[in-house]
Formats: structure tokens, sequence, C-alpha cells
């Protein structure tokens, strides 16, 4: 994936700041017993403080891209972690490779400069917290980070009280969360209330987060599952899921859709267009939970297919030809379907995290006595035939 420091799920440069303070201290000397710096070295001595400097991130396995800057200026170099080889094929038997013993429905993860945040659904309506926020520095002892926070204690005025499906994204010194709620004032053609994504800002991972007054996307069946997408180019789009299997009768395909996002990714601009349709028989007509990701030039859209309380609920990929589609769904197959780790895999949503792509998701649909969402992590690889389940090779996601 080709996310920066201000995208989602992608870990923030580390150390930036303090290899600049770094630089900036072995520029200049400090005289002996005076605590006065001295006249700037010349150019060569520099030099050598920074070949010492490259050395020593080399020594510790950083990546080290240097900033080609006029002359007369000086900069840090920018450690950035390099993309992990890629994983053996997991079993199908045991995809993921951690399987979190807690109750979070809609998993998420945003990676941020020094801890990573982990995002999940309320429990019902009106029911504090109503989007649960845990900082984490390891996803296997997620538990033991808790409990969770309320990363949006004041419920927007148009929702009914229920949230889900969030998203989160930085923007210079501000968060952006997207989210899925039922509104209280917006009817579908059965008159029945609709599903509709709403925003919301703030200055911190934790929150509060700060609904908008009225709701962003609403189509005529409803809208849900919201997720930003930051193309190589710089461009943010938000891609999602149009409700079209809350027409009971008609039992129309899903869609998938896609809207490019302003430069602070807090606005939509332009028009939304139609990326990609429930098409598979496995899908029973319905594909939702939009992640789209971009691998060396290409686009995959990973999305749970069936529906979230059926046991042949899975998880698929299409492949794209950008953010705004097509998207074609090839494979007869889910990725990830039933297995021992769980009935009906589902609700899936992607980060990059120590340079590989990680899959979070819930292992078990919601039916019979599966009512406990369960969080399942698993690598992500990538071959000649696309997206593959790898297996963990030693990498577990958090900091």
């Amino acid at each position: 994936m080709s996310h920066i420091d201000d995208m989602p799920k992608q870990r923030d440069t580390p150390g930036l700041d303090e290899l600049a303070d770094l630089t900036s201290a072995v520029s200049a000397d400090t005289s002996a017993g005076t605590g006065r710096p001295s006249a700037p070295r010349p150019w060569r001595g520099r030099r050598r403080v920074l070949a010492t400097l490259l050395t020593l991130l080399a020594a510790v396995g950083a990546t080290v891209v240097l900033l080609v800057l006029p002359s007369g200026s000086t900069a840090a170099p920018v450690p950035t972690t390099a993309p992990l080889p890629p994983p053996p094929p997991a079993p199908a038997t045991a995809p993921a490779g951690v399987v979190v013993k807690v109750d979070a429905p809609d998993p998420y993860v945003y990676v941020g400069r020094s801890r990573d945040y982990f995002y999940s659904a309320g429990f019902g309506y009106d029911i504090s917290p109503h989007v649960q926020v845990i900082p984490f520095h390891d996803l296997r002892n997620l538990a033991s980070d808790g409990p969770p926070s309320d990363a949006m204690p004041q419920l927007p005025a148009w929702s009914s009280g229920w949230i889900w499906s969030v998203d989160v994204s930085r923007s210079g010194g501000m968060y952006v969360m997207w989210f899925t709620s039922q509104a209280n004032d917006v009817y579908m053609p059965n008159g029945v209330l609709a599903k509709c994504i709403g925003e919301a800002i703030a200055s911190s991972p934790l929150g509060p987060f700060v609904p908008q007054p009225e709701p962003a996307i609403c189509q005529q069946w409803g809208s849900l599952d919201p997720q930003t997408f930051t193309d190589s180019n710089g461009s943010r789009w938000l891609i999602w899921k149009a409700d079209l299997n809350s027409d009971n009768l008609a039992h129309i395909p899903t869609t998938i859709w896609s809207q490019r996002l302003s430069s602070d990714g807090q606005t939509l601009v332009g028009s939304p267009t139609q990326i990609a349709v429930a098409s598979q028989p496995w899908e029973n007509k319905l594909i939702e939970a939009p992640q789209l990701v971009e691998h060396d030039g290409h686009y995959y859209l990973f999305f749970s297919g069936n529906a979230s309380n059926n046991p042949a609920s899975g998880i698929g990929a299409a492949d794209c030809a950008g953010p705004r589609g097509p998207c074609i769904d090839s494979r007869t197959a889910p990725l990830i379907s039933t297995n021992s780790q769980g009935p009906g895999p589902g609700e899936e949503s992607t980060f990059t995290d120590g340079g590989a792509l990680w899959m979070i998701y819930s292992p078990n649909a919601i039916f019979g006595t599966y009512i406990y969402r369960l969080v399942a992590v698993a690598r992500i690889g990538f071959g000649a035939s696309g997206p593959y389940i790898g297996q963990f090779a030693g990498a577990v996601p958090g900091h």
C-alpha cells in the first residue's frame, strides 16, 4: 500500500524529530568548559557526521531515504520500514496468526507515531462506549491494554444511537473518523430508517471525535462501511457499500462505491462512482466492508461476502483498475471461509504495519450461539495470482 505519515493504516515515520535533533546537535561543536557553540563545521565534517549516522541506522536495520536539498540546507535522513519478504501461505484451516479473545465487532486498527490504536463498534443503541478505542503495543495482548475508552462520547444529532464500521485517518494535526449509524429521520422507500455514513473530527486518535451535524452519505437504500484510501499519487478517496440488500423484496445485488476526497480528507469532491457489484454465487448477492489496497501498482478490493449472520460468510478479493474502478470479482471462492477458528468470517479491515499488510476481522458470524465477536489477525501476501493469506513468519503488528 502507498500510505505515508498522515494516511490511514500506515505507521507514521518513527524518530524523525529525534534524528533532526541529533543532526542539529552534531553539526555544531560546544567549546570545552564554555557551553557556547563554536562556528559551524565545514561540509567535510558534516559529511563524516552524516556517514556515521547512516552507519548507525543501517546497523539497526533501518532503510534510509536522503532528502536532496538546495545548497546550504541540511536535513536528517528519514528512516522508513522496508517491506517484509512474501510470507508462505497460511493453512486454510487456521488462516489467522492470532485470534484475540475480546468481544469487538467491526475491528479496525490505526497505526500511529508511537502507539497503535484498536477501534471497534459499540454494543447497542445508546450504550457507552459508542466507539471503543484501545491504544496497544501488541495485538496478542490487546485485552491487557484495556478497558476501552469512548472515542465518540457525544453521538451525532442525526444518529439513532449505534455507531459501527469506523475508519480513522490523519491529516496534518487532526484526525478524521468516518462511521456508520442508523439515522433517526431518514427513511428508505420501504419506510424503514436508513443507515448512513457520518464524519467526525478530533485532535487525538483517542478522541473525543466531534461528529458533523448531518450525515455525509445516505443513498436511497442506505450507505455503510466507509473506508479511506490514499493512492500513490496522494489523492484521497472514500470507499463504501450501498446497502441495497435492505430492499428485502427485490433481492438486488449490493454495490461498492467510491468518491474523491479533498486533500485534507474531510470533504467529498465531485460525484460518486459504482466500482463493484456482488456477482459470485458464494456471495449470495451481498458484498460489504470494502477495503481498497494498492500493491506494486495493482489495486485490490477486499470485501466480506454473504450475510454477516450466516456461516457461509467469507472474505474475498477483486481486481481493480484503480480507485474509480471497475473492480472485477473473478475469484469463485473466498480467501477466508469457515475454518477451525470460526464459522462465517467477515467484517474485515486492512492496515500496513512493520513493512507488511495485515487484515483484522471477525472469525465468526453472528448467528446461534456465536454472538461474541472475537478478533482475528491475518497476514496478506501477494503472488502471481494476486493476494493470498500468509503466515505470520514471526512478525506481529504493534509497537
